[in-house]
């Protein structure tokens, strides 16, 4: 599933998606075979940022369960961690990697046979001297052309450390039996895994690094909104707001109902002195998500400013009816109390407008 189809999926199911691991997240989905290790086979930072601010990690099959698209597996779930570690002579740090690569899959904490087969697998490959990296690569590039393909029904060989070699009792191979893969080429990387070490570059500060893999997933899927948006973040970082503009309009193109997007162009039309733009990207991310509260807080802001204060009102009280405990909701108050007094004051009210001074600049 691509990250785009996840995303309108969480957004049937009544969710917001998010491609940034936060505190805010209630569950981090891991594609199958999709999430890039570093170079030593770890996890990666957004892994860890999940496992750290205490969310819970699910993999892509075990959401497709829970939002009821695909059936619970019926294997019979018998060993613990510990055991299929033991069983398979793979360590229980190891165990819970493969578990959120959906490489196995326990359910309540138990696994299955075909876990064991799969674990018993990986650790004669590691064992041989390819990386979990290579494993996962090449699993994702067999999946291409066997979609069913899981490690429970096929038989990996490692005869050397850059190539698989894949056996299945029922599939095409060729003329010896064999697939024979190519593992880790740059270029044959997929848009998922482009779009992480992009995430990676821009965290680790290589901004011309990042634009360039950003751009890259965009050409590789032009369906894809993260990209542009992320695109756009990039190059408004470095002072290019006519390219940032053009990016995040190829995200909200990509996606109309991508909010992060149309939140992040409002700020930038803003910053360029386009107010009215900006106030209507504000209103389509707020279409897109209701309750985005940073678009609120710009929204009400933004129409403060030209004046409109009973709308500015309107959407200062909705704000606070989301975030009543943050330090933008004491600026929020004391804007809602002046823009209440400005539309009183506008009806002919005897009372005085405030002279209160109201938020400077918005929230990004």
């Amino acid at each position: 599933m691509k990250r785009a189809e996840a995303f309108a999926l969480v957004r049937q199911q009544g969710g917001t998606p998010s491609e940034r691991v936060s505190k805010a997240a209630r569950v981090l989905i891991v594609g199958e075979l999709g999430w890039p290790l570093q170079s030593d086979g770890k996890p990666s930072k957004s892994l860890l940022q999940a496992k750290s601010y205490g969310i819970p990690i699910l993999s892509e099959r075990g959401f497709l369960e829970w939002v009821g698209r695909i059936t619970p597996d019926a294997q019979t779930k018998t060993y613990t961690r510990d055991e299929l570690a033991s069983l398979s002579k793979l360590s229980a740090e190891m165990i819970e990697q493969l578990a959120m690569f959906g490489l196995i899959e326990p359910s309540n904490g138990l696994h299955s046979f075909q876990d064991l087969a799969a674990a018993r697998q990986i650790a004669q490959l590691l064992g041989s001297g390819v990386g979990l990296p290579a494993i996962t690569r090449s699993l994702r590039e067999i999946r291409s052309w066997l979609p069913d393909a899981r490690l429970s029904n096929l038989r990996l060989l490692s005869e050397e450390k850059d190539q698989i070699f894949v056996v299945q009792a029922e599939g095409r191979t060729d003329s010896k039996g064999q697939f024979v893969l190519a593992v880790g080429q740059p270029d044959e990387a997929d848009a998922d895994q482009c779009f992480a070490e992009a995430q990676a570059a821009e965290e680790a500060g290589d901004l011309a690094g990042a634009e360039g893999l950003y751009r890259r997933v965009m050409r590789m899927d032009p369906t894809d909104p993260a990209a542009g948006h992320n695109l756009g973040n990039v190059l408004r970082a470095q002072n290019r707001s006519v390219e940032a503009e053009a990016a995040y309009r190829s995200a909200v193109q990509a996606d109309p109902g991508f909010a992060p997007a149309w939140h992040n162009l409002a700020d930038l039309l803003d910053e360029k002195g386009r107010l009215s733009e900006a106030v209507e990207c504000q209103r389509r991310a707020l279409a897109a998500d209701p309750n985005y509260t940073d678009a609120m807080f710009n929204l009400a802001l933004f129409l403060q400013r030209v004046g409109a204060h009973a709308e500015a009102a309107v959407w200062w009280r909705s704000y606070l009816e989301a975030d009543r405990t943050s330090a933008w909701a004491e600026r929020a108050k004391r804007a809602l109390k002046y823009c209440e007094m400005q539309a009183s004051a506008a009806l002919g009210d005897d009372e005085p407008a405030s002279t209160s001074a109201s938020p400077a600049s918005g929230r990004s």
